[in-house]
């Protein structure tokens, strides 16, 4: 988990230490929150928007959290040849699993529409992805596959 809490590079210290120190063609996952795009065609919500403008030099300014230290992590992983899939979660609650998150390559798209996932789905994805090669070099970002967007986007017949 690239956690941005402090002021002191913990994510980036972190993603680099396990890049540094595991075995050549080790499956590393990651996770993180929605606001990192691996490739800039993420399409976000104002109020996530305007939630990172003011909370983010506001939170390093009382030493708290550092969200660019966040973004250069996942850069650092995005740019290294070991085999990482980065799962990106928006907003989680507590409860019993409902089943193996749907995913998309772009926060923005139909089916993340609900942003809301279990946190014991969310753990679950990052272990399926350890055996999902698909995974490898993908940064999904994740929805729960029981709340009304996924649904929606699942019942459509061209999919």
């Amino acid at each position: 988990m690239l956690v941005p809490w402090g002021v002191h590079q913990y994510s980036s210290g972190t993603a680099q230490a396990v890049m540094d120190y595991t075995e050549p063609g080790a499956r590393l996952i990651y996770s993180c929150s929605w606001h990192i795009s691996r490739d800039g065609k993420d399409i976000y919500s104002w109020k996530l928007k305007t939630l990172a403008k003011i909370f983010g030099p506001l939170s390093r300014f009382f030493r708290l959290v550092e969200l660019d230290d966040q973004d250069e992590a996942c850069k650092r992983i995005f740019e290294s040849d070991s085999k990482w899939t980065v799962v990106r979660g928006g907003d989680l609650e507590e409860g019993k699993s409902q089943g193996l998150p749907v995913w998309s390559r772009h926060v923005g798209d139909p089916i993340l529409k609900s942003n809301l996932t279990r946190r014991v789905d969310f753990a679950l994805f990052k272990v399926a992805a350890i055996e999902n090669d698909k995974l490898i070099h993908e940064a999904p970002a994740i929805v729960s596959c029981q709340m009304s967007s996924a649904l929606e986007h699942l019942r459509k017949p061209w999919i």
